[in-house]
């Protein structure tokens, strides 16, 4: 009963599905105060589950205490460091796993056209210049590879890391040369997890997201 409660509309878990995903998709600026009052008129819900909700937040460091409410956590330059040492070894993981799946023919066809279309939203989001599309479909794509790796351990750890690091993704993607880098890399590891070869779909992600750790800019 417990879990139908709390994904009602209105629920503490309802309400921080949708302030992460607010993170995921880069709606949230590192530094940006947030307040109970705004959330609640915000999201249409009364302030007790915006508290709890936030109370999860600052548990997972995605909000640091502020005057009258929280702020958005933004990474320092080491921290930044730290965490993508991290997410290249996880998503090299995932990589690597997500190949091993259609070696052994776990993976449908649909799932590995999937992930080439998801290469294409980027590519198509990158050329139109628009930022904010192009951080939202790059994430779709690797939340994409995290599941194809078939393990749910994992990909949990993959989207707290990606949530961390998605408050300021939008400002590398408006980068014209990191952006324009991306969709090569993107396509070396879908090709990887194609051909069934777990080395080089490893290599690839981390290469990628080794590169993506060079050109990240942390709030300052």
């Amino acid at each position: 009963m417990a879990a139908s409660y709390d994904s009602q509309p209105g629920s503490a878990h309802a309400v921080y599905v949708a302030l992460r995903q607010r993170f995921s998709d880069g709606q949230y600026a590192p530094g940006q105060r947030l307040t109970e009052t705004t959330l609640a008129a915000d999201l249409g819900v009364s302030r007790t589950p915006v508290r709890e909700a936030i109370g999860r937040l600052l548990a997972e460091g995605l909000v640091i205490p502020a005057a009258r409410g929280v702020a958005v956590a933004a990474l320092s330059p080491s921290e930044a460091a730290h965490l993508f040492v991290l997410r290249a070894d996880l998503e090299a993981l995932a990589a690597e796993l997500a190949a091993t799946r259609q070696a052994r023919g776990e993976l449908a066809p649909a799932e590995i056209d999937a992930l080439d279309q998801a290469v294409d939203q980027v590519e198509v989001a990158v050329k139109a210049r628009d930022a904010r599309a192009s951080a939202q479909a790059n994430l779709a794509l690797h939340r994409a590879i995290g599941a194809a790796a078939g393990n749910p351990f994992l990909e949990d750890t993959l989207h707290r890391v990606w949530d961390r690091i998605a408050v300021t993704t939008v400002a590398n993607l408006d980068d014209p040369h990191w952006a324009g880098a991306i969709t090569d890399q993107h396509r070396a590891i879908v090709a990887g997890i194609r051909a069934g070869d777990p080395q080089t779909a490893r290599h690839a992600a981390k290469a990628h997201i080794e590169a993506a750790g060079r050109a990240y800019k942390p709030a300052t």
